[in-house]
This record gives C-alpha cells, sequence and structure tokens, in this order.
C-alpha cells in the first residue's frame, strides 16, 4: 500500500460521521456499564495502541481521546501533514480505527446511530461550553470563602482547555479528565476552581500562583495525595479535611488563620504555611499529630 492509499483510507475513516458511529457504540457500552467488551475492542487495536478498561470503567477517557468527533479535524490535518511529508510509518500509528470497521458486531444491541445522544455519559449544558457529569457524592462539609465577588479569569475548566488546546472555544467532555493524574496549572490566572471535580483519579494537583479565594470543588478528590495551593487567594480552608488521602500540602502566601481543618487528616505528613497569619498554637498542634511544617518566621 503506498502512502497515498493508506492517507485516503484514514481521511475516510476519520470524517465525523464515522467517528460519531464510533463514539456512539462506545459510549453506550460504557454507559450499561460492558466494561468487558470495551476490553475485549481495545484489545483489537492492541498492536497500535495501548488502552486498559478496569472493572470500574477507568481507561475509557484514552477511547474518547482517539475517536471522538470533536477531534476529527486534529487528526485529519495531523494526516494531510504525514501524507505531504511521505511519512508512511507515522501514519500506520493511525490506523487502528481501520480495524473498527466491524465495531457494530461487536455491541450488536446498539440498534441505531442516527441521532447522536450522549447524554447517557454526559449531561451537556447548551449555555455553556463543554461538558458536565452528574455524580452521586455524599454530603460534603459546608465551606467558606473570604471573597466576595470572583475577579475575571479562567476557570480549571478553561485552563486545561487552554493548555490542551490554546484556546477554549471547544467541547472536552469531562470524561476526560477522571483518568488523569496529575494536573499542573500553576499561573495560568486560575480564579474559579469549576471542573476539578470531575478529576476523580487524581493524585497531584498544582494551581499555585493563581487567583483562586474558593476551595469548594475540591471536596470529592479522596484520591488526592499532592495538593499545591500556594500565592493564592485562599482564606477558609474548611473543604480540605475532606480529602482524607491528602499528604503533601503547600498552602504558603494566601490569606489563612485557621488551619484546625487539617487536624483530622490523618495521612497529612508535610504542610507548607510561610506566608499566612496562624497562630502559634495551631501549627504546634498541627505539629503534635506528626506533620512536618514548614513556616518562615
Amino acid at each position: 500500500m503506498t502512502v497515498k492509499e493508506l492517507s485516503k483510507l484514514l481521511l475516510e475513516a476519520y470524517e465525523v460521521g464515522n467517528l460519531n458511529k464510533i463514539s456512539l457504540t462506545l459510549i453506550n457500552l460504557f454507559s450499561a456499564k460492558q466494561y468487558s467488551v470495551l476490553q475485549r475492542i481495545a484489545d483489537i487495536l492492541d498492536d497500535y495502541t495501548e488502552i486498559h478498561i478496569s472493572d470500574e470503567g477507568k481507561g475509557f477517557s484514552k477511547f474518547m481521546m482517539l475517536y471522538h468527533p470533536d477531534r476529527a479535524s486534529f487528526h485529519t490535518n495531523e494526516i494531510i501533514r504525514l501524507t505531504e511529508q511521505n511519512n508512511f510509518d507515522a501514519l500506520l500509528e493511525y490506523s487502528h480505527i481501520l480495524k473498527l470497521e466491524r465495531i457494530e458486531e461487536i455491541a450488536s444491541s446498539i440498534s441505531s446511530y442516527e441521532d447522536i445522544d450522549y447524554a447517557p455519559v454526559y449531561d451537556w449544558d447548551l449555555e455553556t461550553e463543554g461538558f458536565s457529569v452528574i455524580y452521586d457524592t455524599p454530603p460534603v462539609k459546608e465551606v467558606r470563602t473570604k471573597a466576595s465577588t470572583k475577579p475575571v479569569g479562567y476557570t480549571f475548566y478553561d485552563a486545561i482547555k487552554l493548555r490542551e488546546y490554546g484556546h477554549t472555544e471547544i467541547e472536552y467532555p469531562s470524561i476526560y479528565l477522571e483518568d488523569i493524574e496529575d494536573f499542573e496549572l500553576s499561573g495560568s490566572d486560575i480564579n474559579d476552581l469549576d471542573g476539578v471535580q470531575f478529576c476523580i483519579h487524581a493524585t497531584a494537583i498544582d494551581v499555585s500562583d493563581n487567583r483562586i479565594s474558593d476551595l469548594s470543588p475540591l471536596a470529592g478528590l479522596a484520591s488526592l495525595e499532592e495538593l499545591n495551593l500556594s500565592d493564592n487567594q485562599i482564606g477558609y480552608i474548611d473543604v480540605l479535611s475532606n480529602l482524607t488521602g491528602l499528604r503533601t500540602l503547600f498552602i504558603s502566601n494566601n490569606f489563612i488563620e485557621d488551619i484546625s481543618p487539617l487536624f483530622e487528616l490523618d495521612k497529612l505528613e508535610y504542610v507548607e504555611l510561610s506566608g499566612n497569619s496562624i497562630s502559634p498554637g495551631q501549627i504546634d498542634k498541627l505539629t503534635e499529630t506528626g506533620v512536618t511544617v514548614t513556616i518562615e518566621k
């Protein structure tokens, strides 16, 4: 097969209509919790790309990164570029999609692909950018913020879009965030953590040097082990008591006076507190729990 012939096949395969069909098949399987079937599909692609679907469905976002119709133009532009370079080997890396021509047979229960409905996985808010997912989560403690209004800036969600695509005018399903474990968004002009609640498997988040004041979207991130909130506008940290897996915390240069929520974190090992107005008594109490505390005098 020549470069031109392979390119023609790939451009047809990455048309929006075909990506819609593949995505809907995968989404319906995910919605029905048919994770073993999804893993069978992943195994078909094993020669080209590695995807592992856990018993809880973790790993599904990799499918969406490959086959979501919103990425059609990105893929086709790359295929055209590689064709112009006569780069046959690089084009072959895109050919996994050709193995999904018979995906309907794997998911025979899906009867129609005419109307693309992502509702089983996403709750699409037409008045805002992107997607959101509704989770059944346990109640968390009420949180407070010292800021009465939010300054102009970006949400956590938009900051992710800017890092990935260079702009925010793109639909970016929140399920993409579920499998990522490490987020580095320091100095991203974030003033609102909206979107971080979808990072349910995150173990490390760095949002230092922003303009964050309200930490409430962090409440459900029980897997989080390292959190950097330094150089923000944070006054109250009540919500941090919900982060039961937290081991390392950086909260220097904020407006924090009360660190009592940290006393409840049994796994906490290290805290950086410099640049806050915290009483020596509270610092001593935190140290007595076995936490290593750094604070500049």
